[in-house]
């Protein structure tokens, strides 16, 4: 069985979410679970980082680790791009997220933008501006997660008259600006600039 099919199948197999577990509790929980289980614990429960944490004893918490995800500009018709202010941070930034296992960078982008702005895309709508990694891409979360993104930034271009715009609990505010008037608190400035230079070959943050 496939593993699409296996997620399809197994869809109401009971999991709590993974952070309402106990450590002990949940690496009780992975060691029961073959390589099919833990695809279907990680797409729906809360995601492949989650899961990483969660099976690590907390005094191993402190490990950096590496994030594979992606992000999407979205600009309309008025070359305006989309930002989500971030309830966890306050801070404005694409919307976007990490990969699940055995998912396509370009699954993770249409699924990420679907679930945190209620905008629908296909693989077609989208065009790869380029991968970006390193230290810009380093992130320090709230619960003290240190981690290293290796993130593929997607162009979305839309029509504003045909789009429904609905946040998600991930987000205080989607707004859309005008590149030479964009927020100050921005947390993805790196993949901001990599638009910029895209359109344009001007450095806005210099």
């Amino acid at each position: 069985m496939s593993k699409a099919k296996f997620i399809k199948a197994t869809g109401n197999m009971h999991f709590k979410e993974m952070r309402e577990y106990a450590h002990e509790e949940f690496v009780k929980l992975v060691k029961s679970l073959d390589e099919e289980q833990l695809l279907q614990l990680s797409a729906n429960h809360g995601g492949y980082p989650v899961l990483f944490r969660m099976a690590l004893d907390k005094e191993l918490s402190h490990i950096p680790f590496i994030q594979t995800g992606a992000s999407v500009i979205v600009r309309n018709e008025s070359g305006r791009i989309l930002l989500q202010q971030r309830s966890d941070n306050s801070l404005w930034g694409l919307p976007g997220g990490c990969q699940n296992l055995g998912e396509r960078l370009e699954t993770t982008a249409i699924r990420e933008l679907y679930e945190e702005t209620g905008i629908k895309a296909s693989e077609e709508d989208l065009t790869l501006l380029n991968t970006l990694s390193g230290e810009s891409r380093k992130r320090i979360y709230p619960n003290g997660d240190i981690v290293y993104n290796n993130t593929s930034l997607y162009l979305l271009d839309v029509n504003s008259k045909n789009i429904t715009i609905k946040m998600d609990s991930e987000s205080i505010r989607l707004e859309f600006f005008d590149i030479d008037s964009l927020p100050k608190k921005i947390h993805d400035k790196d993949m901001i600039l990599e638009y910029i230079n895209h359109i344009s070959g001007i450095d806005i943050y210099q």
